[in-house]
């Protein structure tokens, strides 16, 4: 199965199986980083707060100690590529996924970035690891896919040292402050693209108390895109440009349907001219959300948060 490092099989695709295919390119193609790489990552707020978190964990480590992270539902292996080449040497990094075609196109990628690195298949519950084995964990994106959450989250717990990171991304439920998006929901309009993929979501307060009750030290929880109607008009399109073959629009009130109508028409003119304005536009909007992140995040309840944690210590 052909994939360069110019090209992917996409994000969110769906195969042949039903599984979702998470496919993408790693921010880091140079052989090393160097700073204007690291620029990079004010562009992917979301790595750019979770690569940090497990850089400055590894950084408390001598040089010559080999700091493990394991990459859980590492897709198609981009990010196990970047904190590879981030952390450089000191970094053994290894991945492991439910979706065999996954770790496999990994294990192909990797080779093309000139990285290595392990990947292995696992069934969604036991991890392949023996106790306290990884220094940090990085997972983005997984955790709203799994059955019994509570029971992934003890064996992320099991597999990390005493005082190892942990840093997460987890999608959620829609918060108070998710307002567009809560008000289409509200009115049988769900934004959500991968919504029949997402079988578990809590709300932030619900999802910190799974975190700790597993036996992490929860640091940091920041909501992630608060203004995403506006900078982020993409993820509301493909929901809004059918409201004409949207037979749930005339079961709603009147008063509801022109403003719905109304947000399908901004969103169509914030759309075109972020298309217009790409890629100064993609940009604007990512600096933006890193700025959001750190100056709201903390007190936000949108949907989705970044999760910076640590495993008590005995």
């Amino acid at each position: 199965m052909e994939n360069t490092k110019n090209t992917t099989k996409g994000w969110g695709v769906v195969d042949r199986s039903g599984a979702e295919i998470w496919d993408d390119k790693p921010i880091f193609l140079c052989e090393e980083v160097s700073t204007k790489d690291r620029f990079k990552l004010l562009f992917y707020p979301k790595k750019w707060m979770l690569f940090r978190h497990i850089e400055k964990a590894c950084k408390k480590y001598p040089r010559e100690t080999h700091f493990r992270i394991l990459d859980v539902g590492c897709g198609t292996g981009a990010s196990v590529i970047d904190l590879k080449k981030l952390l450089g040497k000191q970094a053994e990094v290894k991945g492991i996924d439910v979706v065999r075609i996954q770790v496999e196109i990994a294990e192909k990628k990797v080779q093309e970035h000139g990285v290595w690195a392990e990947f292995a298949w696992y069934d969604g519950v036991n991890i392949p690891y023996p106790k306290d084995y990884f220094d940090a964990i990085y997972t983005s994106d997984v955790l709203g896919h799994v059955e019994d959450v509570r029971a992934w989250l003890e064996d992320l717990h099991r597999v990390l040292k005493p005082g190892g990171a942990l840093a997460m991304f987890s999608e959620s439920q829609l918060g108070k402050h998710a307002y567009v998006r809560k008000y289409l929901y509200e009115r049988g309009l769900n934004i959500d693209p991968h919504a029949a993929f997402h079988i578990s979501l809590f709300p932030k307060e619900g999802l910190r108390h799974m975190i700790e009750r597993a036996g992490f030290e929860v640091n940091s929880m920041r909501s992630a895109f608060w203004a995403s109607f506006l900078v982020h008009p993409d993820e509301f399109r493909e929901s809004l440009k059918g409201l004409k073959r949207w037979k749930g629009l005339k079961e709603l009130k009147k008063k509801d349907q022109l403003v719905i109508q109304f947000l399908g028409f901004i969103n169509m003119c914030l759309y075109t001219l972020k298309q217009w304005t790409h890629p100064f536009s993609t940009a604007a909007a990512e600096l933006y959300g890193l700025v959001e992140m750190y100056v709201f995040g903390r007190f936000v309840e949108a949907q989705g948060y970044i999760i910076l944690a640590k495993k008590k210590k005995r």
